[in-house]
């Protein structure tokens, strides 16, 4: 595998992205057409088709998932616990961005281009369960610093339970799976339809990604910034891996959730920080913060995947 080949390719597209936004080809509103396309159509097709195509037992590895869930809430509950003299508005911020990876704009071209439609396939329930978490956690995160009553709300946490499951990305993969399971085919149409919407998925993603990029907020708390893109690209993975290790994954089936999991801080991290009293010039320099430093640390860590 050559590293250049799987990350520069997106990177050139992210960096078109904001060539094209500069030159005013992408509008904001243009870019925020693009990922809600991503997000509700283009997206879940993918998904869909990966987990219905897959048997069940291909796409669902309860050992993995289970890391995956108990490290974030630890690593998540961590960073919070260690941010303890920053500011409300702040320390709910950091920890979000500290675990919350972009993994549908990002990481899933970078899972796509390393490995194929396996990695697609490995993916699709990963993200359906990762999602659920990362929402839930994001309303823990943002509202414990406050030291109101509202994180002990029943309708808060009702509302976050709606709103993931009204997600078009857990639909599609939980849809997918039950039409696995059911052990239905496609139908060729419909199939090669999925196919033609969901290629428009990744490189859509991608330029709006680098649409988005406003180099400028980087100037809020930079060291803030800095540190939280390490937690982000360099720790989280690491503990990812380490204990994925340790209980005797490998392969690809170690590789996909590594990489997933490297992938910059996600983009609605903003929008929650905005919506629940945090820090949204800080959320948004970690979103950009971490996605630039992300090529670096993306090919670190296809070369220690490839020698492991």
């Amino acid at each position: 595998m050559a590293l250049l080949d799987v990350v520069m390719p997106i990177f050139l597209v992210i960096a078109l992205g904001r060539l094209l936004r500069a030159v005013r080809l992408i509008t904001s509103d243009a870019d925020e057409a693009l990922s809600r396309l991503v997000f509700n159509v283009c997206a879940p097709a993918l998904l869909f088709r990966s987990t219905a195509r897959a048997p069940l037992d291909e796409t669902t590895d309860s050992r993995t998932l289970l890391v995956l869930v108990l490290v974030s809430i630890a690593f998540a509950l961590a960073v919070y616990l260690a941010t303890g003299r920053l500011e409300p508005a702040r320390r709910g911020v950091v920890a979000q961005g500290a675990h919350r990876s972009n993994m549908v704009f990002v990481g899933l071209p970078v899972v796509a281009n390393a490995y194929g439609e396996a990695g697609l396939t490995l993916s699709a329930v990963i993200i359906g369960v990762m999602v659920v978490l990362y929402n839930l956690l994001a309303v823990l995160l943002l509202t414990l610093p406050h030291q109101t009553r509202s994180a002990r709300s029943a309708r808060l946490w009702v509302d976050a339970a709606l709103r993931s499951a009204r997600n078009p990305l857990i639909v599609a993969c939980a849809l997918g799976m039950l039409w696995s399971a059911a052990g239905l085919d496609l139908p060729v149409s419909a199939d090669r339809a999925l196919d033609l919407v969901g290629r428009v998925a990744l490189p859509v993603a991608l330029l709006s990604v680098g649409a988005g990029l406003e180099l400028g907020r980087l100037r809020a708390a930079l060291a803030t910034t800095a540190a939280t893109s390490v937690l982000k690209l360099a720790v989280y993975p690491g503990v990812m891996w380490l204990v994925l290790r340790a209980c005797g994954v490998e392969g690809i089936a170690l590789a996909v959730p590594v990489l997933l999991m490297a992938a910059p801080t996600a983009v609605v991290s903003y929008v929650m920080a905005r919506e629940m009293q945090g820090d949204e010039r800080l959320a948004g320099a970690i979103i950009i913060g971490s996605t630039v430093s992300s090529l670096a640390t993306y090919l670190a860590w296809l070369a220690v995947l490839q020698a492991a």
